[in-house]
Parts: structure tokens; sequence; C-alpha cells
């Protein structure tokens, strides 16, 4: 993680969301950016958190490894989102893992600041408590996903995850064959099912599989197979 401590830095990415001004000005005040590269993490399941975070660039996946020492996708969260917003609220620990899908930039602020400046400011709680009930909103879809529907299904769904970028562009997104047992962990699936999914769409023309990686190929017949039911 590289940290930037630019006053210009932050206020320009505020601006690009139209939030420059929005909050009080302690709050903005002790606003830094933090980079992160692509497969870093930036929360760790159960470790203490030391920063809020808003998203303005990149991707992040959310999983969680349950009991059984499985992994268990959440979702992705693209710009412009909330990360750290309940535990902070609460003192709690990182209930999930959040890793960097691509490289991303968060506007950060850091614990001690948050409880003594955006803990007291209305208009960064009313944001904050706006993103808390769009999660809750959506959280039941992502979970549904998981439970209800198909290998089939979730692997669409997941391809169109990652494929999209924070504009909603169409992105083609390589995926190495060895990460395949990572994903089919993190889908409630075994490898070999998933492997045959894979194969299927490749046959299909959804998904080219060569020289050890995928490429996703027909992003529209993809999201049209996921229905609407994507891990975002």
């Amino acid at each position: 993680m590289r940290k930037i401590k630019e006053t210009a830095a932050v206020r320009e990415q505020l601006e690009v969301y139209r939030l420059n001004g929005a909050f009080d000005a302690r709050t903005e005040a002790a606003m830094e950016l933090h980079a992160f590269d692509k497969g870093e993490t930036v929360y760790a399941a159960d470790a203490p958190i030391d920063y809020f975070y808003l998203l303005v660039k990149g991707k992040v996946k959310i999983f969680r490894v349950l009991p059984n020492g499985k992994s268990m996708l959440i979702r992705f969260y693209g710009p412009l989102s909330t990360i750290g917003d309940l535990e902070m609220l609460n003192g709690m620990t990182a209930r999930s893992t959040v890793e960097s899908v691509n490289d991303t930039l968060f506007v950060a602020i850091p614990r001690q600041a948050y409880v003594e400046t955006a803990y007291k400011d209305p208009a960064f709680l009313r944001f904050v408590i706006k993103h808390l009930a769009h999660k809750l909103h959506t959280f039941s879809n992502a979970s549904g996903l998981n439970l209800l529907y198909p290998v089939e299904t979730r692997f669409a769904s997941y391809l169109v995850s990652i494929a999209v970028d924070e504009n909603d562009r169409e992105t083609i997104e390589e995926i190495k064959t060895a990460k395949l047992t990572e994903i089919a962990e993190l889908l409630g699936t075994s490898y070999r099912h998933l492997n045959r999914v894979v194969t299927q769409f490749a046959s299909d023309g959804l998904v080219e599989r060569t020289r050890g990686a995928l490429y996703v190929k027909d992003f529209g017949r993809l999201k049209k197979l996921a229905n609407g039911n994507l891990y975002s």
C-alpha cells in the first residue's frame, strides 16, 4: 500500500464524484489517498481496521474464509463504495477479506480522525448510512446467488463482475488456468465441476481457453446467462 497525502490529490478525487465541500472541513482535512496493487490485501479478515475507505478507482473482491477452511465469495465493489463502514461504526475487526482485483485507489480516513471528526459530521454520516442501506438492499441478491443458482450462473456472474470496469465499460479479462481452483472454492463448487463448465463455455463461444489462460469472448451472452444476478 502506498500513501498519498497531497491535499490537492484528495480534492481532485472528491471533485470527480462531486463530493468536494460535501463534508465538514475537518473531515476533508483528515483524508488521504491509499493505492493498492492488483492482488494486494486491503483488509484481512479478523484483523483490526485502521482506516475507513472510500473506493474511487478500481475494483475489490470481498470473500470470507469459513470455519471448515473453505472460502466463499461475497461480492465485488467498484467506485463509489465505502469499505469498513460497519466495522468502524461498531468498533469491530474486519469481518471479511478485501482484496484488490486490479490497481485500486481509496480516499482514506484514519481511525482516530474518523472518531474525532467524521463520526461527528452529520453530512458524512448521512453519506455512510446511504451506502449501508444500498449494501443491505443488494446483499440478499449476492447471498441468493451462492445458495440457489447453478454453477453456470455463478461463474457467468463472476466473469461479468470482473470483466467490467468502474465506468461499466467492457474489458477483456484474462484468468490463469491455475486460478480456477481458487475460483471454484469461492463459488462453492469443485474444480472438476467448474472445469466442465469452462469447457462448455468454451464450446459455446463464451470464453476462449488457450495457453493456460481464459479470456472472455462474448460478454453480452455471459451477462444474459447471469440474468442480472451479479456479485456486485
